[in-house]
């Protein structure tokens, strides 16, 4: 039984360390798109507005991709 135990403690250490890792890089890859975004000083609110709703758009796209269960 106590090894069951252990065994059961080892796999949830596995998969809770997955999940923060794949977190980490979720967070990453679109911190970078946002400072991409940042880092083109916009002119002007029409510019910016208009990369915001890009970057929102892909977001929602990815997001209905993960849903249905694609990659």
């Amino acid at each position: 039984m106590a090894m069951d135990e252990a065994l059961l403690r080892q796999i949830r250490h596995r998969i809770e360390e997955e999940l923060r890792q794949r977190e980490m890089a979720f967070l990453e890859f679109w911190l970078l798109e946002v400072k991409a975004v940042d880092a083109k000083r916009h002119k002007e609110l029409a510019g910016l507005q208009s990369d915001l709703k890009k970057l929102l758009s892909r977001m929602e796209t990815r997001l209905q991709t993960l849903k249905k269960g694609g990659k």
